[in-house]
């Protein structure tokens, strides 16, 4: 959260915090170094005695001021693009989190895991119940989301407009009534964040803060778990009706759906052992170099007969050299005038094919250049989120099938 007399951000507890983050320095860099040129050439323009009676103009000062500006912008732009698609982008979320402004209230809601439907409303903290904490800040209810794991949250609202604010997470999204909006949830920290609601609402509106705990997944599972809904107790402690009958047909079934499986696994698995471990490596390997073999042996041996004739006779080699090249040229000539349109064919697509491979290598110089400019986080870090959430969600969903299997 802010102290006092800070001048930056907050520092990131999220993926997309720590990115924003990194997209703040990397600006404030290039507007600081841009602030201090022109105050240089300001104050050598005011201090100078000299004068620019006599001097016109200057092709390559016009074109550099026009062509820096150019690329400042898209320095500064291309980051921002991409980040801003990153923030609404959310693929394949674990669980979601529904949060529903109220005046002057939030409630959340988790319904989407299987055995979980639970809700409850946040209510701020007053004065004379504040026990630690923050003031205007702390909550009863909190809202618990785990550690590195991908979360979707869906803001809405039940009357006016809200927004869902946490600044050190890069979080911000509106609650429209009517209205569901997305935001992503993945904290790289357990922790308690604080944010509050940041559009006006009303008489109350400074006193709906945000809380948010962030908790490690077999801490959230537990929690989830818990607080599932009386249906679903019910429907668990409700007797299943079985007989033995129903009992050996479905284990008939199972033994046959499974024997049938193993035998078309085991069928498909030699099958492309086969193929791509014999059939399309001997076959690549044989005609390529028998191939490459043919045309090595021709060319060597065409070069080894040409300089034994140069070394008897180097006027008639070089002689027949130069006819040989003036024929292959005099051929295409010829196959120019004969068929122009094969020719014009084969020229267009040749000019095709290098126009395509240029464009394509320009392409991913352009790609390139865009990933270090609108990552600024380390290698490391990176391979620590990836790493982490994918275990975690691994961790995540053996825990909810190991109690609902």
């Amino acid at each position: 959260m802010s102290i006092w007399s800070q001048l930056g951000l907050q520092e990131g507890t999220s993926v997309l915090g720590v990115e924003v983050q990194g997209l703040y320095d990397y600006s404030m860099f290039i507007i600081v170094m841009i602030f201090s040129f022109v105050v240089y050439f300001m104050l050598k323009v005011l201090c100078h005695k000299l004068t620019g009676r006599v001097y016109l103009d200057s092709q390559g000062l016009e074109v550099m001021w026009t062509i820096m500006p150019f690329w400042l912008l898209l320095a500064l732009g291309l980051p921002s693009i991409k980040l801003l698609y990153l923030m609404d982008e959310i693929n394949l979320p674990e669980a979601s989190v529904k949060v529903v402004g109220h005046q002057w209230y939030w409630s959340y809601e988790y319904s989407d895991i299987r055995g979980s439907s639970y809700s409850y409303d946040s209510y701020m903290v007053s004065d004379s119940s504040l026990e630690g904490g923050y003031r205007l800040l702390e909550v009863d209810n909190r809202c618990v989301v785990p550690t590195l794991l991908t979360i979707r949250g869906l803001v809405t609202s039940d009357d006016v407009v809200h927004s869902w604010a946490i600044p050190s997470s890069a979080i911000k999204a509106d609650g429209v009534p009517g209205r569901i909006n997305q935001v992503r949830l993945c904290f790289i920290g357990s922790g308690v964040f604080y944010g509050q609601c940041s559009e006006l609402c009303g008489v109350n509106h400074s006193f709906m803060p945000i809380c948010v705990e962030s908790v490690s997944v077999e801490v959230y599972s537990t929690w989830i778990v818990e607080n599932h809904n009386n249906v679903l107790k019910g429907m668990e402690n409700k007797p299943e009706s079985w007989t033995w009958w129903g009992f050996l047909v479905a284990a008939v079934k199972g033994i046959g759906k499974s024997l049938y499986w193993l035998g078309s696994m085991y069928a498909m698995f030699l099958y492309y052992l086969f193929y791509y471990s014999f059939y399309v490596t001997g076959k690549f390997v044989v005609v390529s170099s028998w191939e490459f073999m043919q045309w090595a042996v021709s060319s060597f041996a065409a070069a080894v007969s040409w300089l034994v004739w140069f070394s008897n006779s180097p006027v008639e080699a070089v002689v027949y050299a130069i006819s040989y090249w003036v024929a292959g040229i005099w051929g295409v000539v010829v196959f120019v005038v004969t068929k122009p349109v094969m020719a014009t064919w084969w020229f267009c697509k040749s000019v095709c094919g290098a126009v395509a491979s240029f464009a394509y290598f320009t392409y991913c110089v352009f790609e390139a250049v865009l990933n270090s400019l609108t990552s600024f986080t380390s290698d490391g870090f990176q391979d620590f989120v990836v790493q982490n959430v994918s275990r975690n969600t691994k961790k995540f969903l053996w825990i909810l099938s190991n109690r609902y299997k």
